[in-house]
């Protein structure tokens, strides 16, 4: 059995026609670095930052706080055994590197990270709001 990867070119224009405009259409990206997408999902008690990075060792993540700018750093790599021998990549391989300004809302001594099923979930738990504070003249 052989597994043939699906062209949906080839539905409009000859197979090896399809093939050339595709190969075509992937060689301007054939430098792009990869970059992570990330989601950010805000509740009362905090704000979570899922970072999808399939592939990446969590030994790769560097994570710093540096003037309430957060910043995500790390890399995909491809080993050069595996590199040799592909037939075809389809994915990217790369440095990466995603920052972010903190309010003054995000307590930063609790902030928490882990790394699961290819996303890094960061949690940066909010303060707790102050009750308004009413001042009697007297």
């Amino acid at each position: 059995m052989t597994l043939v990867r699906y062209n949906p070119l080839n539905d409009f224009v000859s197979g090896t026609f399809g093939d050339v405009i595709e190969n075509f259409i992937k060689e301007g990206n054939r430098g792009k670095s990869f970059t992570p997408a990330i989601d950010v999902f805000k509740t009362e008690n905090n704000i979570e930052l899922h970072v999808y990075a399939p592939g990446v060792d969590k030994n790769n993540f560097n994570i710093d706080l540096n003037d309430e700018i957060l910043t995500i750093s790390g890399a995909r790599t491809i080993s050069d055994d595996l590199k040799k021998n592909a037939t075809q990549i389809e994915s990217h391989y790369g440095e990466f590197k995603r920052s972010f300004k903190l309010s003054g809302e995000i307590n930063t001594e609790k902030i928490e990270a882990k790394y699961e099923n290819g996303v890094l979930i960061l949690n940066l738990p909010l303060t707790p709001k102050k009750e308004a504070k009413v001042i009697k003249v007297s």
